[in-house]
């Protein structure tokens, strides 16, 4: 197979990860026409950028459908990049608290305004809340956002940026900064965050920072719960298993590369 030469550039090499991105999005295949279509761009332009990650390896092609997904070197990116962010070790206290408490459970980190979920493991309860890896939210709905606001030394900057009024998710998503910062201070003095139904609709949270050496925040560790399984008693008590889990995980892995900004 000859080998497509991408254009030369910043353009080329952004293109190529809106690309990526995207596939990973859709988590499926998608055709040069659909590729293009999403980013703008001509289909000629799509078909050679694909060519070239298709030729790395990063991208695969479906000679049935003519479609294209992610290829089988993302897999070996993506387990690398879990080595070195330390996931692998993470995931065991993942596990542990899924075991004890029966809820999902989620590690997160931040990338500019948004809270990413890492790593993930799901409740295997009848009732639970379906999330993936990858998925974002707004830093201030979440219980992940905010333990790692509360943490963060750009919390001032990022509360001050925020429109008077907030964007709500749900009924019960904050409407101000200035509630934001109320809470962020309640935070610090109880070490753990609390989301009550303000991102998702009948499910709470609680979550603690994973703090680096100096006592900043760069990822948080999330144990998510159906409204109707958690009272007050039971926040307090998830509240302080996240706390204890933070700390665990936060002395072996490198939690000063968790964080984009």
């Amino acid at each position: 197979m000859e080998h497509a030469k991408a254009p030369a550039g910043t353009q080329a090499i952004g293109r190529a990860l809106a690309v990526l991105k995207l596939l990973a999005e859709r988590s499926g295949e998608l055709g040069i026409t659909r590729i293009a279509e999403h980013l703008g761009l001509s289909p000629g332009t799509a078909h050679r950028i694909v060519r070239a990650l298709v030729a790395d390896g990063l991208v695969a092609h479906n000679p049935r459908t003519d479609a294209y997904y992610l290829g089988a070197g993302t897999i070996l990116l993506g387990q690398a990049a879990q080595r070195g962010f330390g996931l692998d070790r993470a995931l065991p206290v993942l596990e542990q608290i899924n075991a004890e408490t029966q809820e999902s459970v989620n590690l997160v980190v931040r990338e500019g305004g948004e809270s990413v979920v890492m790593l993930r493991v799901q409740s295997t309860l009848p009732l639970r809340f379906e999330q993936h890896p990858g998925a974002r939210f707004p830093l201030y709905t979440t219980a992940s956002g905010k333990a790692i606001l509360a943490y963060s030394d750009d919390v001032e900057d990022y509360v001050a940026a925020l429109p008077r009024h907030l964007r709500k998710i749900t009924a019960r998503t904050l409407g101000t900064p200035a509630q934001l910062a109320t809470q962020l201070e309640e935070i610090r003095e109880r070490g753990y965050s609390i989301d009550e139904e303000e991102n998702v609709a009948g499910v709470r949270c609680v979550g603690a920072p994973i703090l680096d050496a100096d006592g900043r925040a760069h990822a948080a560790l999330v144990i998510q719960v159906p409204a109707v399984r958690m009272p007050a008693r039971r926040v307090r008590e998830l509240g302080a298993r996240t706390v204890t889990a933070s700390k665990e995980i936060a002395q072996f892995v490198p939690v000063d590369r968790m964080m984009s900004r």
